[in-house]
C-alpha cells in the first residue's frame, strides 16, 4: 500500500465515522460548532456540579456545627 492509499482509506474511515454520529464531515465549521456546543454543555454541566457541591456544604457544615452545639447545650444546662 501506498502513503496516498493509506490516507484515502483513513480519510474514508473519518467521514463514516462523523457520517454514523449524524455530523457532515464536509461541513468542517458545522462540526466544529458541534463540538463547541458539546464542550460547552459539558462545562456548564461541570460547573453546575460544583455549585451544588458547594452550596451542599456551606449548608451543611454550619447546621451540623448548631446541632453539636445545640446538644452540648442542652446537655451541659441539665
Amino acid at each position: 500500500m501506498t502513503d496516498d492509499d493509506i490516507r484515502r482509506i483513513v480519510r474514508e474511515a473519518v467521514y463514516e465515522t462523523l457520517s454514523g454520529l449524524g455530523m457532515a464531515a464536509h461541513e468542517q465549521h458545522e462540526v466544529q460548532a458541534d463540538f463547541l456546543y458539546i464542550r460547552k454543555m459539558r462545562k456548564g454541566s461541570e460547573m453546575m456540579s460544583r455549585t451544588i457541591r458547594t452550596t451542599s456544604i456551606t449548608v451543611l457544615v454550619p447546621t451540623f456545627a448548631y446541632l453539636i452545639w445545640e446538644a452540648i447545650k442542652n446537655s451541659v444546662g441539665k
